[in-house]
């Protein structure tokens, strides 16, 4: 296995040569003429101008703003407008293309939610700007019962569950993924684990084990998956009247909920509308890998689907985005996360189609953002740095011609990205989304994944 390894890395030296990207510099500017998305107050704060400097938001002030040093560069914003850089709280990346992907459409920072090394140096190339792309948040691999589950950490006991939270604390990793099928005895170990050794716990499906509460859930980064309340506590029925006791029981906890409604919609979508979605599907953005095992297996399965079967997924659909509704209006705090990089499911686009979903799942246009900025940037600790447009804070942002606020799609594709203050026009962003295409390499994704056995 070390002579294949060995070998591997070679080639991925030599096919992913042109992965290597010139450190950007980060040069002062000013971007007048803007209007400003203050998501945190609700409103739109016209006609501003803003100094980004040494990555940060340095001055907010209104336009137009001057500076007689020549050093500094003025940018024309055309009366555009100004959004936080997105954030996807749930994505699936085995090759670093996808950091730049989902770049390129907005996605400053992402979630990676089944960890591999690999990804800790991509978040770490990113962070010392040896690599275009968005910022990343890794989770440790998948904490499940199952045996031999390939990604996975087996875990039964207690003791396993609290050997697994060290282990992958003292590696590197930002917080633990804990799976829906893990024991009581095994959970609740995980959960003190986690709080002894500083590193939060995110766990699929909103719901405990054997017979804990909730309750005893409290002080996790997030929950997983709105389908699991679905599958798990309503029994796959469609309990609309059971929604209530549910989510009362899910605010009191004080944990975020990431719906992720995408790859349900995605799953619907290809089994009504067959190989005409699957055509429409960007398959350049998806890894290599990830295409192949699901062409032979999720995608297949729902192409054959029957139409009963179809007809049964879009009245899913339909529900999970009701449980959705009924979390928001209970005063859950949502996070948006695409679990993009799994089915077929686009880095970055995604992104911009669970917003969609969740706007027509009832919450209004400023309650989607929130979920794709400030309630994800709480919830991972960094809202004193991202999330928001306030001096000091990180220059991650959105510069669009037309108000998001009217059609959220305009941040599908940017006027500009500007990341850790370095600005990217749409011309950019479009080159360096072909770029990454072209660079994305088999042999990566090969090594990425083979370091893990």
């Amino acid at each position: 296995m070390k002579l294949i390894i060995t070998l591997i890395s070679v080639f991925t030296l030599i096919s992913c040569s042109s992965h290597s990207q010139l450190k950007p510099q980060q040069k002062p500017f000013i971007l007048n003429n803007i209007n400003i998305i203050d998501i945190a107050n609700r409103k739109v704060r016209l006609n501003k101008s803003i100094l980004i400097s040494k990555g940060k938001i340095q001055k907010i002030a209104p336009s137009p703003m001057r500076y007689i040093s020549t050093e500094i560069k003025v940018i024309e914003g055309d009366g555009g407008y100004i959004t936080p850089g997105l954030i996807d709280m749930h994505v699936h990346m085995y090759e670093q293309a996808a950091l730049t992907l989902a770049l390129s459409h907005g996605v400053t920072h992402v979630r990676i939610m089944n960890g591999v090394p690999n990804q800790l140096k991509w978040r770490d190339q990113v962070a010392a700007g040896e690599l275009i792309g968005s910022s990343a948040t890794v989770s440790s691999p998948i904490i499940s019962a199952y045996d031999s589950a390939y990604l996975h950490h087996t875990v039964h006991t207690a003791d396993q569950a609290t050997a697994a939270v060290k282990l992958y604390q003292s590696q590197g990793y930002d917080l633990i993924k804990a799976y829906g099928n893990l024991s009581e005895k095994a959970l609740t170990a995980l959960v003190k684990a986690s709080m002894t050794h500083n590193i939060p716990i995110a766990k699929h499906g909103p719901h405990a084990s054997g017979n804990m509460p909730v309750s005893k859930l409290v002080g996790l980064q997030s929950f997983e998956h709105v389908e699991d309340i679905y599958q798990g506590p309503l029994n796959y029925k469609f309990a609309p009247s059971r929604l209530s006791t549910i989510a009362d029981d899910i605010k009191a906890t004080n944990v975020p909920v990431t719906p992720t409604l995408n790859i349900y919609y995605q799953l619907t979508q290809l089994s009504n509308g067959k190989a005409q979605f699957l055509n429409s599907i960007p398959t350049e953005y998806t890894s290599d890998i990830i295409a192949l095992e699901t062409s032979h297996n999720q995608v297949k399965r729902w192409l054959n689907a029957s139409k009963k079967m179809a007809e049964h997924n879009q009245k899913t659909l339909q529900f999970l985005q009701h449980i959705t509704q009924v979390f928001h209006d209970a005063g859950i705090t949502l996070l948006v996360g695409s679990d993009s990089g799994v089915l077929l499911s686009p880095h970055g686009l995604a992104t911009h189609n669970e917003m969609q979903l969740m706007l027509e799942s009832g919450l209004s246009t400023f309650d989607v953002l929130a979920a794709a900025t400030i309630n994800p940037a709480k919830a991972l600790k960094l809202d004193s740095h991202i999330g928001r447009i306030v001096e000091n804070y990180n220059a991650d942002l959105i510069l669009s011609k037309t108000n998001p606020l009217q059609d959220l799609s305009v941040l599908e594709s940017p006027e500009a990205v500007i990341k850790h203050g370095i600005f990217y026009s749409k011309e950019t962003l479009k080159e360096l989304r072909n770029n990454a295409i072209k660079s994305r390499s088999l042999w990566e994704e090969i090594i990425t994944l083979l370091e893990v056995l």
